[in-house]
């Protein structure tokens, strides 16, 4: 397994943390899950991943597949075992750099879809920001609602390291 997966892992425990931290509310979990809207950012984290799981078998990464309104979205066991299939997946995987082609939309104002060439160390790059991003918003959701999640989720890796560097003085 390359480091990139490693990293890549990494910033799936964010998510997987996240949730937890909700699953651990006094309050009953799934409601603070789907209604906090929590839940969609892992779906759409998921959804994310599992396009370039798709990608490297078919060529072509679509990032404009998407499960909105599922049960993932409500349901935090579905969450979290989303989270763990994928961890999973990237323990095993054995790409490494494999070119693909990236679909994506690119206009908020009109259906607008674009193509791009890339390769699949990219995409995890891409994958581990985009899922840092959006760990960001679900941890200020999360707080929004009682539950304190580690300080650390959603800082991206300039970040973290900036902070580690002040800690250190």
């Amino acid at each position: 397994m390359s480091r990139l997966h490693n990293v890549t892992i990494e910033a799936l425990d964010q998510i997987r943390s996240l949730i937890q931290s909700v699953q651990g509310a006094s309050e009953p979990s799934e409601d603070l899950y789907a209604t906090s809207g929590i839940g969609v950012h892992v779906r759409h984290v998921a959804d994310h991943f599992r396009a370039l799981e798709a990608g490297i078998v078919s060529g072509t990464v679509d990032y404009n597949r998407r499960r909105r309104e599922c049960t993932l979205e409500r349901q935090s066991e579905l969450g979290l075992a989303e989270v763990e299939s994928l961890i999973t997946w990237l323990q095993t995987a054995t790409f490494n750099d494999v070119a693909v082609d990236v679909v994506s939309e690119i206009s908020c104002l009109q259906t607008e879809t674009a193509q791009f060439k890339s390769n699949t160390g990219r995409e995890l790059l891409y994958l581990i920001n985009h899922t840092i991003h959006h760990a960001a918003y679900a941890a200020l959701l999360a707080r929004q609602i009682g539950v304190n999640p580690h300080p650390g989720i959603g800082h991206a890796p300039a970040t973290a390291s900036y902070v580690r560097s002040i800690d250190a003085a």
